[in-house]
């Protein structure tokens, strides 16, 4: 039993070769240097009234982040998973559809809705929605779930259990639920608790989805995109436009993308592979 413990030990060990932990150790550093200085000079802020300012905040919020995935070790790229372009493009392209579809389309081609602000605007938008994107990612499924996916593969290890399927759709159900809880935090904002609660909703749902396409693609890259994307559509009108977004053409669309993508993701989750998850998490080349 000893023995096999430092085995154990021992993979841990090997797995961040020092010069990638460097590298890993520096970038968290530099976001939270760079997080000190724009704070202290006005750059930055916590206050979501002041966007762009936020927006700096969560960059360098993600550059600490992605240190972290490199410091631990993990490795959430499609070659690093093993997985074909085939399966990953099948992995990633309903969950897309469900985020591209988050935009008002039919009443944006209805003229039901219209985007009104001006091309600088749009970019601004645009550049705030991939930052949330990229922070929330990397830090909820590059650290977080991939923390409780290697905590889950340890224990199959040390149990000598193959079956994986289960324990990383617990995984991915859990830190999806922990990443909509946090938006509660939003009510001491002075936010509704209408308003909240829905937050909290989707932002569960789409933290598992997310999930299931990392965990199936190996590709955090494409959670970054889809999260940015449904965050792009979702407020388009309402901070960009105007106009009425839920036409009953809308509803049955919406409704019908978001219950395909639902029962497609729940059905691949019983195939998900431990192998795939093992080459993100660093414990096998």
């Amino acid at each position: 039993m000893k023995k096999d413990i430092d085995i154990i030990k021992e993979k841990e060990e090997k797995r961040t070769p020092k010069p990638r932990a460097a590298v890993g150790a520096a970038l968290m550093a530099a976001g939270l240097l760079a997080l000190v200085v724009c704070l202290v000079s006005g750059a930055a802020s916590f206050d979501g009234s002041e966007p762009e300012k936020l927006t700096v905040t969560r960059a360098c919020g993600a550059v600490s982040f992605i240190g972290a995935v490199i410091y631990m070790g993990y490795r959430p790229t499609r070659r690093a998973a093993g997985v074909g372009v085939g399966a990953a493009a099948a992995a990633v392209l309903p969950a897309l559809a469900v985020a591209v579809n988050n935009a008002p389309l039919i009443p944006l081609l209805m003229k039901d809705a219209a985007v009104t602000a001006d091309a600088g605007q749009i970019f601004s938008y645009a550049v705030e929605s991939l930052m949330i994107g990229l922070f929330e990612e990397t830090a909820f499924r590059g650290v977080l779930l991939l923390a409780v996916v290697d905590s889950v593969l340890a224990r199959m290890e040390r149990a000598g259990k193959n079956a994986a399927a289960p324990q990383l759709f617990a995984a991915a159900l859990v830190t999806s639920a922990i990443f909509g809880a946090l938006h509660l935090f939003n009510l001491f904002g002075g936010a509704s608790v209408g308003g909240t609660l829905l937050q909290a909703g989707y932002s569960f749902l789409i933290g598992g989805m997310c999930s299931l396409v990392l965990l199936m693609s190996g590709s955090l890259a494409s959670c970054v995109l889809i999260h940015a994307v449904y965050d792009f559509g979702g407020y388009l009108v309402p901070r960009l436009g105007e106009g009425k977004i839920w036409t009953p053409p809308e509803i049955i669309l919406t409704a019908a993308v978001g219950v395909a993508a639902a029962a497609y993701y729940l059905l691949s989750s019983a195939k998900l592979g431990r192998s795939a998850a093992e080459r993100m998490c660093g414990r096998r080349p």
